[in-house]
Order: C-alpha cells, then structure tokens, then sequence
C-alpha cells in the first residue's frame, strides 16, 4: 500500500527505482523465513532496464529468497554469486530428464526402444511421463508412437495459430536453422512471430545464434503436417541449400538432400565441397555422399573424381587411377583436366612412370588455364627426373623461369622438383631449398608442400644435416597426418630414422623404421618399402649388425625404378662387402653400374669399391677410398660415406690418415658424433678452438639467439620452428660445446664482449697518444 500511494504523490515515480526498492523492502521485513517471493516469465521484466535495476535493488534492501523462471539470466546475477552460492541456477540441461532418469521412468521397455525415446524426447519431462503411461514403445519401421504424437497434436500443437503451424512446417525443413535461415524462409517479421510462439511453449530453443527444434516437434512436423494441411513452402529446400552452400555448411545439406531426396542436388553440392573436404581430410564424408550418389543411380563424373580423391589418399593407386581416367572420359569438360591430374598422380606413386607421364601430357591438353597447363608441366617433369629422362633438366629450367618468391607456392614448388632432379641426375646443392622451406607456410597446397618436404628432408638426411632432416621429417609427419597423405608417412619416417642413425640414436631410429615399414606395407606401395628396406639395411651395417642384415629376404624388384632398385641392391651389396663377402658384393655392383645417374647409388658403388679393394688388400685400395671420399663430397650424400666407414671400422683409419682434406673429413666426423670412434683407432680430432665450428648451421642460429638471453619462445617465433625443436637444438649445443645452462653462454657471451670493448678502448687510447 505504500508504494502504490508512493507512486501516486510523486511523478515519474518508476524514474527512482531505488527509493521504490526500499520502500517495498521495508515492508517485506516481516516476511516469514520461508516465505518466496515467485516472478514467472521474468524474460518479459528483463526488456526494461529500470524493471531488472528494481529487483535488483530489492534483493539487496530485503532479506528475501527469491525463485526466478526466466528464459535469460538476470543482469544483475553474476558469476562470481553463482560460484559462491549466492545464487543456485538450474539451466536447461539441469531441469531437463537425463538418460538414467528417463530410463528408470520407461522401466520395462525394451533397451532399444527406451533408449529412442529417451532421445526422442530430449529431456522433455511431459514426453517421458505420457511414454511410460501409455506404454509406447518404439519397433520396427514406426519411429514415434502414435500416443505421442496425439499428445503433442492435442496438448501443444493446437495451442498455435494457424500461421505459426504453416511458419513451423517450413522451418522443419531446415536441418540446422538460425535466425537468419528463419528470416529468409519466412520474412523477418513473420519469423519473429512464428519463433517467439515456438519458444513460449518450449518446441524451440534458442542457443546463440542457433534455433533447435525439439525431436518430437520436428518429427511430427515432418510427418503430419502435410495430413493437416499445413505444407513447407515449396520453395523452402532451394533456399535452404543455398544458404548452407553460402555458409559451407556441407553436413547439413547432405542431410536436407538425403532427407528430402533431393539427389538431384548432390552433385553441385559435392564440387562446391570436395575440396575443403580433403582439405580438412573428411574422406569418409566423401564416401558416404559417393554411397549416396550409387544407391541412387547416380554416376556423374564428379563422383568418380571424389572416389579417385579419396582413394588416392588411402593408398590405393590403381583404384585411383581407374576412377580417375572414369572421371575424365565423362561429358564434364571442366573436369576432365583435374581428373587426368589425379590419374597422373596416382600412377606416378605406383612407379608407374611412363602412364603417368602420358596422363600429365593428356592433362596438358584438357587444361583451360596457364595455371593448369603449369600445373600438367609439373606433373610431366616430376615423372621425366623419376626416369632420368635427358629432358627434364632442360623442362625444369623452363618451369622455373620467372618463378619468384612472391608466389610462395611455385617458389616451394620449383626448390622441390630441384632437389628431385639433383638427388637423380646430379648433386645436392640446397641453398635454393634451406630459402624455399621458409615459404612452406604460405604455399598453401598440401600437396605441393609434402612433395617439397619428401625431398629437402632426404637431400638434408644426405647431406648429414641430420638436425634439420629431422625437423623437416616431423613437419611432413604432422602434415601427412592432418591432411591424411598417407603415402607421404613412410618417407616422413624413413627420413626420421636416418637422421636418428646419422645421430647414433639407435633405438629411436629403429623404432620409425619399424613404423615406415609397416606404413609402406600397409598402403601395398612397393616403393615405400624399398625404401625402407634400403635404409633398413644400412642402419644394421652402421650397428655392426651385419648378419641380421644378410638374413632379410629382399623385396621384389621387377617394377623398381633403376634409381630404387640400385640404391636397394648397392646397399646390401655394402653389407656384403663388409662382411668380406667381396665377389657377391661386386656382381651387383657391376650389375647395377651404369643403370642410373642418382645420387645415392653413386655414392653406394664407391663405398663398395673401396671396401672390397682395401679387404682384399689389392694395390689401389687408397685410390679407391680417395675416390669414394670425394664422390661423397662432390655429390653432397656425406651421410653414405659416414655409413661405409661405420660399416667398415678399418676404413675410417685410412680416411683419417690419407684424406686429401683432414679437415673436411674431420668436420662430418664431428658432426656424425664419431669422435669416440676415431679415437678407438689411435687418431686424435680435438675439437677446434671456435665453438660454433662444432655446430650445424640450425645450432649456430640457436647458440647465436641463445648467447643473446632470448627464451625458447623468442627464438622459436624468430625462426619460425616450434619450442620443442629449440629444446632438442639446445640440448645438441649444451652436449657438443660442454655445458650445461644457457646462463653459461650468456655470461659467457657477455665476458668476451667486454674483452672486446676494453680492447677497442685501448686501441683508441693508443691512436689517441700517437
């Protein structure tokens, strides 16, 4: 009565919302204890500020338990109260039936039936209840018993008008809805309306910005309206499938399409898509579309590109091929180009080098755009340097022309195909590639980036930057991984596991052989698994594990590339010879010299010479290891020379005696952590007194950023390189250079800058006085 006479004596009297707080506050004072104060539907006071400002200020005047139903939170209710049990919230998960509730309710149902209508009725109290009173159960073809339904047509469906039904049929249509869907399906003022009646009565939730249709609203939308008479716009499909293509939201129009068999659809639906999905490496998405397209007679071209896509990366080459050249025979002129890429890449990583170059010329021809034609000429070029074809140094030279680094892609991509062709029909020379590898992030093309990564990883494995090849190798593990290119894993590994034995870590390398084979058998990529069994093997002979080596059958060879077959059988034809099996190990040689211009074979072949000359003690066996060093020098694949020698204990005596360079040769000693070998065989190489000459170059950028008191984090993001690469980098320095803690390096780094200052001094004193 106060406050109402309060209100009356003064104008504006809702202006000083406070005052009115008070005075009702006071007259609230002789509530009982257990007494409530109820406000229903508080979402309707919380549209004014001044309504939610005097509640507010109530609560604070009066000693009051207040119980709020409200669709938002109040303003003034905060987290720091709900967390110190000011205030108990219960939201609608909390009001909601969970599955053990609902579950003890339908007791004596059968499991599937009570668990489809636990989910059916989505925590609805009122649907569970009517379920285990009428004993519904759900069986067979029926999905929503019929006592559920007439619940919902009698006790909520009639309660709104005819304009909400029809506004709610054509929102059923929707899989996923938000407000701006309901707009463009209803208009924004009818949607308003329809939405606010749907949410009164609960058949609508609200979540941000996205609308949920309760399941039994949605099913009995779905299958009763029409018997109503209160159809979705006919045009609501078309515009629900062009607002999902706009907001690439894929699963949601595959399933209006599947729902509403709108197969018609799936075709521009699955070329808007196909690649984010293999981007973001959704392949079984992609079969099921494809399963989709097949149960429904389906058979365009675009269906067999997808499944070539999807097969291709699982490995299966011939299987992508077929597809592929499927896709390409098609009427669709705009795929004819990608589908003949695809073929080409398939047959290029089944070694079948010849088809491939054949489809990549085929591709050249389809192709519509400079860039594609670029994109066919690479694929050419790749299979022409597998071939040692004369032509590809002349074609790589052509591609790279003009290429510059403000297109990271080709920049990364040009470095990539120079390196292949290096490793085939040259040597290694990386300075172009150690720029490239910083471009990766931005080249933006899993594809092109994998194939850089296979080989700069294997040209710095070579080349005894076994650091850096080990960087690389996981970068190209995490990429094959996230873009599911699964024939990149057995070389990601293959590579870790050289570097790890360039190293002497042992175990760790055996661990990824073991991985990159059972990868490469996987896949049935033959291959792969010479590779591996061709790293395989000088692994064992570096262990001194020759006999192991000896005993593992060999792989089949009747399809290898020269290069792979020669790099296999000179590798064993080395375990061999260290053994002192020596004619064994020249018969391959000699069956094998003058097949191939690759690198590493090169390399393999004068290892085996020299051994077999100094083992059999003939006259030019210091000829022959004067030759095998410099071939290894000369070609860039140190990393060989380090397996002979290792290989071969009495080998590495003679290099460290009669090298026409010590100092080089004592220089990837140390790098490959022989020290202690050299001195088990009486020579002496004590580490230079400059410090960083004992580091790789990646360990030189470390020590320099660590000398300068900067933490992993600062000198990852100077480097572009991850804070556990800097961990392993700095353990590497802390090892080679003899301590322990960056503080030394910084204190020491510290000192000799002041040596060199108070040198400076002295000399400018000393000019001084003359």
């Amino acid at each position: 009565m106060r406050l109402r006479e309060h209100l009356r004596a003064v104008p504006a009297g809702g202006e000083n919302v406070e005052i009115l707080a008070e005075i009702m506050g006071e007259d609230l004072a002789g509530w009982p204890g257990d007494g409530w104060l109820v406000l229903d539907e508080y979402q309707e006071v919380a549209r004014a500020p001044e309504a939610e400002r005097f509640v507010a200020a109530l609560v604070g005047e009066a000693p009051l338990q207040l119980l709020i139903a409200s669709r938002q939170r109040p303003a003034w209710v905060t987290s720091r109260g709900i967390l110190y049990g000011e205030v108990l919230e219960l939201n609608q998960t909390a009001l909601a039936m969970d599955s053990h509730e609902a579950a003890e309710v339908l007791a004596g149902r059968s499991t599937p039936s009570a668990s489809g209508l636990v989910a059916l009725a989505n925590g609805w109290p009122a649907v569970i209840g009517l379920a285990s009173v009428s004993e519904a159960e759900i069986e067979g073809e029926e999905e929503v018993p019929e006592s559920l339904y007439r619940f919902f047509a009698e006790e909520v469906f009639s309660a709104l008008g005819e304009d909400v039904r029809a506004g709610l049929a054509t929102l059923a249509v929707a899989p996923v809805l938000d407000r701006r869907l309901a707009d463009e399906l209803l208009g924004v003022d009818r949607a308003d309306t329809v939405c606010a009646a749907a949410l009164d009565v609960g058949i609508l939730a609200e979540h941000g910005a996205h609308l949920e249709l309760h399941p039994l609203a949605r099913s009995f939308l779905e299958e009763r309206s029409g018997q109503l008479g209160f159809l979705p716009d006919p045009d609501a499909t078309t515009r629900c499938l062009a607002h999902y293509r706009t907001a690439q939201e894929w699963d949601a129009a595959f399933d209006l399409i599947a729902r509403r068999g709108a197969t018609a659809e799936l075709e521009p639906l699955l070329l808007s898509a196909l690649d984010e999905l293999l981007d973001t490496a959704r392949l079984a998405t992609i079969e099921t579309w494809c399963a989709l397209a097949s149960g429904s007679g389906l058979d365009a071209p675009a269906f067999a590109l997808a499944r070539a896509e999807v097969a291709l990366r699982h490995g299966r080459h011939a299987e992508a091929q077929a597809f592929a050249e499927a896709a390409a025979a098609g009427e669709e002129s705009q795929l004819t180009f990608r589908a003949l890429s695809v073929a080409g890449r398939a047959a290029h990583l089944a070694s079948r080098e010849e088809e491939a170059l054949e489809l990549y010329r085929r591709a050249e021809a389809a192709a519509a755009t400079d860039a594609e034609r670029r994109d066919a000429l690479w694929g050419q070029l790749t299979c022409l340097i597998e071939l040692e074809h004369p032509q590809a140094v002349s074609t790589l030279e052509l591609l790279r022309a003009g290429v510059s680094f403000g297109d990271a892609r080709e920049a990364v991509r040009a470095a990539g195909h120079r390196v292949y062709c290096q490793l085939r029909l040259g040597s290694i020379e990386l300075s172009e590639a150690d720029r490239a590898s910083q471009l990766l992030p931005a080249a933006e093309d899993p594809l092109v980036e994998s194939s850089f990564q296979i080989a700069y990883s294997a040209a710095l494995a070579l080349a005894a930057r076994y650091d850096e090849a080990l960087e690389v190798a996981h970068a190209l593990l995490d990429l094959a991984r996230r873009f599911r290119l699964g024939f990149a894993m057995p070389y990601a590994l293959g590579v870790a596991a050289v570097s790890h034995a360039g190293m002497r870590e042992w175990k760790r390398a055996e661990r990824c052989l073991t991985e990159a084979s059972s990868a490469a058998c996987s896949r049935r990529d033959g291959q792969a698994e010479q590779f591996c069994f061709s790293v395989l093997l000088r692994i064992l002979a570096q262990h001194g594990r020759h006999r192991v080596a000896l005993a593992l059958d060999v792989p089949q060879l009747q399809d290898s590339l020269p290069a792979a077959r020669a790099e296999l059988l000179c590798s064993r034809a080395l375990v061999l010879a260290s053994t002192g099996r020596i004619e064994e190990a020249r018969d391959i040689v000699e069956e094998s010299r003058g097949s191939t211009r690759a690198v590493e074979p090169a390399v393999l072949m004068a290892a085996v010479d020299a051994i077999c000359a100094l083992k059999a003690r003939e006259p030019d066996a210091i000829e022959r290891i004067a030759h095998l060093e410099e071939t290894a020098f000369s070609t860039g694949a140190v990393d060989l020379l380090v397996t002979a020698y290792r290989s071969t204990p009495e080998l590495l005596v003679v290099l460290l005696r009669a090298s026409r360079q010590r100092d080089r040769f004592v220089g990837l000693l140390r790098k490959a952590r022989d020290e202690d070998l050299a001195r088990a065989v009486g020579q002496s190489v004590a580490a230079d007194d400059e410090p960083r000459e004992r580091l790789s170059p990646r360990e030189r950028e470390v020590f320099d950023l660590l000398r300068q008191g900067l933490s992993n984090r600062q000198i990852a993001e100077l480097l572009f390189i991850s804070e556990a690469t800097v961990k392993v980098h700095a353990h590497h320095i802390y090892d080679k250079l003899g301590t322990r803690s960056r503080t030394a390096l910084a204190v020491q780094a510290a000192l000799e800058r002041s040596d060199q200052a108070t040198s400076a001094a002295g000399a400018s004193e000393s000019n001084a006085d003359s």
